[in-house]
């Protein structure tokens, strides 16, 4: 294996929580140190709440060499989802040579409209609802101002729910418009009706034609009253419709099973085509840090 990575600039990341048992393997840790190799190490806290050991991780990155790999310690796994810490961890990586700006443009090469659906529930809070007014300012103006491969039309509507489901931005190419009526929306502070929300979505997409139809939904998946049944169906008229799901979870109270149906097109999950339709974030805040926004439109974008 070690043969394999010889190659120049190789870096290697080790996922560790930093304790080895030194008595009965005797591989040193820094075995890769003078491999001419250079060792990354991410040292996350166990299940029980217990600190990397950071001399065996120091071992590890090679810290005596005169030129040492890096070091993150993280309290959890979630940590490693974050946009900073990506932003981090790949500067560390290519700290030797120019890192990429993250703005790598989207395109749109035919004609398309994108629904962003908020979720305005209780649970959110408006604190937070606020952090998520100012995302989807950021995604509509990724969206409006896209490249354009021909004469392409790219529209973006805006609406929220949560008892109920509001259209606040109706269809529009202009992103001060848009940006203009997200500022106005008012947080509902109801219970949730996701199902209720994607059915009001695929009457207001009969509207666009045959334009490609998206939705970006927030969801936690989590709906008074809701059985996975009622989900199931209700994405299969969503995919039924044209309309491609996307969805945006944040936090770590969700319903993972609902989730996995929302981004599964109510059929047998498909882990691939869910990769490419879920993203998640630690906590509202996060969705304001970093490119965050940036790896969704053009995740969105993508056709």
């Amino acid at each position: 294996m070690i043969k394999n990575l010889k190659k120049e600039r190789s870096v290697v990341l080790v996922l560790t929580d930093g304790r080895s048992d030194i008595t009965r393997d005797d591989v040193p840790l820094d075995v890769l140190c003078k491999e001419g190799i250079r060792v990354g190490g991410l040292g996350i806290k166990d299940y029980s709440g217990r600190f990397p050991n950071e001399e065996q991780l120091g071992d590890i990155v090679c810290k005596s060499n005169p030129k040492p790999g890096f070091l993150f310690l993280l309290d959890n796994f979630a940590e490693l989802l974050e946009e900073s810490f990506l932003q981090n961890l790949t500067a560390s990586i290519c700290q030797d040579k120019k890192c990429p700006n993250y703005k790598c443009p989207i395109s749109f090469s035919t004609d398309t409209d994108i629904t962003i659906m908020m979720d305005s529930s209780a649970s959110v809070g408006s604190k937070n609802f606020e952090a998520t007014r100012t995302f989807v300012k950021r995604l509509a103006e990724s969206f409006l101002r896209a490249e354009q491969v021909g004469p392409v039309e790219v529209r973006v509507a805006v609406g929220q729910y949560s008892k109920e489901a509001n259209m606040e931005a109706d269809f529009t190419d202009d992103y001060h418009a848009v940006a203009k009526q997200i500022d106005g929306i008012v947080f509902q502070n109801s219970v949730t009706d996701v199902t209720g929300a994607l059915s009001f979505v695929i009457e207001k997409f009969k509207s666009s034609g045959n334009k490609k139809k998206k939705l970006l939904l927030f969801s936690d998946a989590r709906s008074q009253g809701v059985t996975e049944n009622d989900i199931q169906t209700r994405v299969r008229e969503v995919q039924a419709a044209g309309i491609e799901l996307y969805v945006l979870a944040v936090g770590s109270q969700v319903n993972e099973s609902n989730l996995r149906y929302l981004v599964s097109q109510g059929r047998t999950y498909d882990v691939t085509y869910a990769q490419r339709h879920l993203f998640r974030a630690v906590d509202y805040p996060s969705l304001l840090r970093g490119v965050f926004h940036q790896t969704v439109a053009r995740k969105v974008s993508l056709a």
